[in-house]
């Protein structure tokens, strides 16, 4: 039971993202091959521990840098897909507008 919880929450975000962070908009998906994270590769407009401190001290999203597993190259974030649906939604949408105020 609680597994199955797990992973509908899982899907759940994921989808989310993926719809959030489309190819026309802001960074891309990797392709999930299992587990609770997603890896979004996001513009080279920082490097990854920016990104990651930017997000976490101006808008309260923590994200880990792809250089934590080992990414050969910049820049990768990588988001845990565990939060309730609402949380993960709402720091999304912030790791966005984040995008947008780097972009001008």
């Amino acid at each position: 039971m609680v597994r199955e919880q797990i992973a509908s929450r899982v899907r759940e975000n994921l989808v989310l993202l993926q719809s959030a962070a489309g190819p026309s908009s802001f960074g891309s998906v990797l392709k999930v091959e299992g587990g609770w994270y997603a890896i979004l590769k996001v513009p080279r407009t920082r490097t990854e521990e920016e990104w990651c401190l930017e997000l976490l001290d101006r808008d309260g999203v923590l994200v880990q840098p792809g250089f934590f597993y080992d990414f050969d190259s910049e820049a990768f974030l990588v988001l845990s897909l565990l939060p309730q649906p609402e949380i993960f939604r709402e720091g999304v949408r912030r790791l966005l507008s984040r995008q947008e105020r780097f972009d001008r």
